[in-house]
């Protein structure tokens, strides 16, 4: 996210609830187009399509509502909250990495019917892997899509 995302966030609003902005506006509020990510910078192109196109939004009133329609699609792209991803705690790893030896264990047993756990090897590993999954269920929580 750059720091020009908050004054896009304002420009799109500001036009998708009726008002205007001018190239010139634009301009000043995002000097350098070229840093935008790629979201930031349709949103920019769309608010530069919209300043130079007055005119037709002047003759064409459904050409104005559809536009301002774009913008509103533009803006709730804008406010998604991004991911970023933390790097994982030692206790993390630490608890990860316990149970991926137990289950790659676990399951080593089973299929090579080495029966460490008494004849039990195939619901230990099933058992492990429901572990696994409510481990990484936290998670799934955080995916977004883009």
């Amino acid at each position: 996210m750059t720091s020009a995302r908050p004054n896009l966030i304002a420009m799109l609003e500001l036009v998708a609830d009726g008002g205007d902005v001018t190239a010139h506006e634009l301009d000043k509020a995002i000097p350098d187009p070229l840093v935008l990510d790629e979201r930031e910078k349709a949103a920019w192109e769309e608010l530069s399509h919209w300043a130079d196109d007055d005119d037709i939004r002047a003759k064409d009133t459904k050409y104005a509502a559809s536009k301002r329609e774009w913008m509103r699609g533009h803006l709730s792209t804008l406010r998604d909250i991004d991911w970023h991803p933390q790097p994982p705690s030692s206790h993390q790893r630490i608890k990860v990495g316990i149970w991926l030896a137990l289950f790659l264990f676990s399951g080593a047993s089973y299929q090579l019917g080495w029966g460490i756990f008494g004849g039990y090897d195939k619901q230990v590993s099933v058992a492990l892997l429901f572990i696994g999954l409510w481990i990484m269920l936290p998670m799934l929580g955080s995916l977004k899509r883009h």
